[in-house]
């Protein structure tokens, strides 16, 4: 199970999970990959909310 976070060959499962992470930024954001060891430990996602400007 673990060797589908390895970064030294990364699986068809981890390019999933990164591309959903990238699916899930609302207009602004950014994906945070964490790895350890060569393994992914955590993906984090953040979305960024901008003021609207008035008009």
């Amino acid at each position: 199970m673990a060797d589908k976070y390895s970064t030294k060959a990364v699986s068809k499962h981890l390019m999933e999970e990164i591309m959903e992470s990238i699916k899930n930024v609302k207009g602004w954001g950014s994906i945070e990959i964490y790895i350890q060891n060569f393994m992914v430990t955590q993906i984090t996602e953040k979305n960024i909310k901008k003021p609207q400007k008035n008009k």
